[in-house]
């Protein structure tokens, strides 16, 4: 504890008596001997003045003698006698009544330096007595780093934390979840917690509706890997020394913490290149060590993202909170997840299994596969998986799409390059849009209309309402701009996917030339 007016005032030796009270526990900065009309220039504050009167012989009143120290809100000033006759000066009490400042008796027998040197003992004995807090704490603070588990080492540290500053605190990750408190309510620190995320790396202090916390962000490759606070922003170096003391070890246990994760994450990233590249019985023992029976119900899914590292994290976070055996990895941009099917039952329980994984995930787009019957089949659903979210990544929006599609058509145009599909689509179907556009006729629904009929004439002139043989002349004047013939099977299937690659696309915009 700092010293205090308190402390030498219960040291018989020094003999010190009060005659004017105060706030005689104010921590005591340093003791400052002076005989100056005006001392204030040279004081920091918080000081001690010890004089033994020379000033009033100069001229100098007892009220100026005290204002002047108060400006540096002086602890106290003791006033030393020459001799044993002597008093202390009554105008000297009444200014440091009016003042509000402490004024004390030093008796003949004590002299100032042994005043200065007892406060300097006292100062060192406390420094020392501080060190050793430090020390203990540090090595307190290593052995938690030690401990089993990082959750448990995070409890640890924030538990010692307060019992060495007396303040409440807490550890969060980037994202503002609390990972470890100790003190405050789950509440306070939570939004302690955001608030410091929000208020970036530069501040030192942040509010949650109206309480203080002090608080360090803890960096790692340039990215905050975690943040802590502890109650109140006093402007206690202690405290300060205490928390920064904490931020290695916490970093200490982040990093123990993100070297298994990565060690683990290449296994799980392993695991999917062993069954892609059909190396069965690496792939099986992998397969046990995640709780997986190779020879059970297994689900794959595909997933596209955006920011693979914030994604497999919250992945790994749903896969713990979801209760069930799985592994998920990253490859690229693409998030894997191979689950346990035991308990899926029906296509749409795995979609709602997908669904959930995209939500936390933050994942663009995703793809189920079948449920495997074993590891035999996996390789198998997982490329369904992928072709499907292929699939699901062009069509945008969050979109969760199923293996089933793959035996459709659409899934063959989504797998190709965008321009090829573009090139095809227009060397079919631009001299319609230019004729239609010319001449007002409805050439592109007419022909879709008889290739979904199955090339029924009747059929499609009755869902169009014209007469057939103005439906002959239509597709007749579709054949001549296309140069194919709708008897051919293989030209009504170029027709056909041409208009399907076109569903999804925007109008095209034609050249003035080709208007007129």
């Amino acid at each position: 504890m700092p010293t205090s007016l308190r402390d030498l005032l219960a040291d018989p030796a020094l003999g010190l008596t009060p005659l004017v009270e105060g706030d005689i526990d104010r921590p005591i900065r340093w003791v400052h001997v002076t005989e100056l009309a005006d001392a204030s220039p040279y004081l920091a504050g918080d000081e001690l003045v010890l004089t033994a009167g020379v000033w009033r012989g100069r001229g100098t009143s007892a009220l100026d003698f005290v204002r002047a120290l108060e400006t540096r809100s002086v602890a106290g000033i003791a006033y030393g006698l020459l001799d044993a006759a002597e008093r202390v000066p009554e105008a000297l009490i009444r200014a440091c009544r009016d003042e509000g400042v402490p004024l004390v008796v030093v008796p003949v027998t004590t002299p100032f330096i042994a005043i200065s040197q007892w406060f300097v003992d006292h100062l060192a004995n406390e420094r020392e007595a501080e060190v050793r807090k430090t020390l203990r704490l540090t090595q307190d603070l290593i052995a938690a780093a030690d401990a089993s588990s990082s959750d448990e080492a995070l409890r640890s540290v924030a538990r010692l934390l307060r019992q060495a500053t007396g303040r409440d605190a807490w550890i969060s990750d980037p994202s503002g979840r609390v990972l470890a408190r100790s003190g405050s309510t789950e509440h306070a620190a939570a939004g302690a917690a955001r608030s410091a995320v929000d208020a970036g790396q530069r501040a030192e202090t942040v509010s949650d509706a109206g309480s203080p916390w002090l608080v360090r962000f803890l960096r790692s490759r340039s990215r905050t890997t975690a943040v802590m606070g502890l109650a109140g922003t006093e402007d206690d170096l202690v405290v300060r020394g205490r928390l920064d003391a904490a931020l290695p070890v916490v970093g200490l246990v982040f990093a123990r913490e993100r070297a298994i994760r990565e060690s683990e994450r290449r296994l799980a990233g392993e695991l999917v290149s062993l069954v892609l590249s059909r190396q069965q019985e690496a792939a099986e023992a992998r397969l046990v060590t995640y709780g997986l029976d190779p020879a059970g119900a297994l689900l794959a899914i595909v997933c596209a993202v955006a920011d693979g590292d914030r994604s497999l994290t919250a992945a790994e976070d749903w896969l713990a909170r979801a209760g069930t055996d799985g592994v998920v990895a990253l490859r690229g941009e693409e998030l894997y997840a191979v689950l346990d099917a035991s308990h899926v039952g029906s296509p749409l329980e795995a979609g709602s299994i997908t669904a959930g994984l995209v939500k936390d995930a933050g994942a663009i787009a995703a793809g189920v596969g079948a449920v495997s019957p074993g590891l035999g089949r996996l390789r198998r659903s997982l490329v369904q998986a992928q072709q499907a979210c292929e699939l699901a990544r062009r069509r945008g929006g969050g979109t969760v799409l199923s293996h089933e599609l793959a035996g459709s058509h659409a899934l063959l145009l989504a797998l190709q390059d965008e321009d090829v599909i573009d090139a095809f689509r227009d060397a079919l179907l631009a001299p319609l849009e230019d004729y239609e556009q010319r001449h007002g006729t409805d050439l592109l629904a007419t022909l879709r209309a008889f290739l979904a009929s199955g090339g029924r004439w009747q059929q499609t002139a009755d869902e169009l309402t014209m007469h057939v043989n103005t439906l002959r002349n239509r597709l007749g004047r579709v054949e001549q701009l296309t140069g194919r013939k709708l008897d051919a099977t293989s030209d009504r299937v170029d027709l056909w996917l041409a208009l399907e690659s076109s569903a999804a696309r925007p109008p095209r915009s034609l050249p003035a030339s080709r208007l007129d």
